[in-house]
């Protein structure tokens, strides 16, 4: 797992968390944030609130939440976005 917190030129902070798990699909990406939402054969339990929970919590504090593909470690990226 890689984290890394950088200050961006536009006034904007930027946390990153990196794996080197399986990743998701750009179409399991697009899926986050919807309640319930599991990908399915991870073998994981939970009932599929994590990601909502996340989105509602960054949109009451004006945080941008992305997700993409690490082009470092091959698993998912997680970026938050903050003006400091």
């Amino acid at each position: 797992m890689q984290l890394q917190i950088n200050e961006l030129g536009d006034g904007h902070a930027q946390l990153s968390v990196e794996d080197s798990g399986p990743g998701l699909t750009p179409e399991e990406q697009a899926r986050l944030g919807e309640r319930f939402f599991r990908v399915l054969g991870t073998g994981q339990s939970g009932s599929g609130l994590g990601w909502s929970i996340i989105q509602r919590i960054a949109r009451l504090h004006h945080l941008q939440v992305g997700t993409d593909t690490s082009p470092g470690l091959g698993g998912l990226r997680v970026t938050v976005r903050w003006k400091p």
